[in-house]
């Protein structure tokens, strides 16, 4: 892959600073040597709700839609917009449970997917990268956190 088709680097998940951020053009093509790409047609759902899917997806282009599920009865929240750049999957991917979420190709969008096992073989080969991803993996997370407990 060339420098252009890593993902964006600048927008932030949630407000903060983006997953892998820090990651130079070079690191960034070595962390792709370990991650799955895939292309999905426009409404292609990529991860549904109950899917024991244990993969990180990065948007390297185009954009996903993130559907929460709805307590029966209740009204359909809107979906969370993921675009260049961002990531999806995190909680599953750290703790191996049921999606949540339901992830849907907005437009065709392009996803690399970084699977528990390919973890393993980045940290083996690959430790900074590994040692950052899962330092900006948890930063989003305590993030999210502190918004739901009201700061902190």
């Amino acid at each position: 892959p060339t420098p252009a088709s890593v993902p964006a680097r600048d927008a932030g998940l949630d407000g903060g600073r983006a997953i892998l951020a820090e990651l130079s053009d070079e690191d960034w093509e070595k962390f792709i040597g370990f991650a799955t790409r895939r292309r999905y047609p426009a409404g292609a759902v990529i991860l549904e709700i109950g899917q024991t899917g244990t993969s990180l997806g990065f948007v390297a282009s185009g954009a996903v839609e993130v559907a929460a599920a709805s307590p029966p009865g209740a009204a359909q929240a809107k979906p969370e917009l993921r675009e260049e750049g961002d990531v999806f999957g995190m909680l599953g991917f750290l703790d191996g449970a049921p999606a949540t979420v339901r992830v849907r190709a907005r437009g065709s969008a392009e996803v690399l997917l970084l699977t528990s096992e390919s973890l393993l073989q980045l940290a083996a080969w690959q430790p900074r990268i590994a040692v950052a991803l899962l330092r900006d993996l948890g930063a989003a997370v305590a993030m999210r956190l502190r918004r739901v407990q009201g700061g902190d």
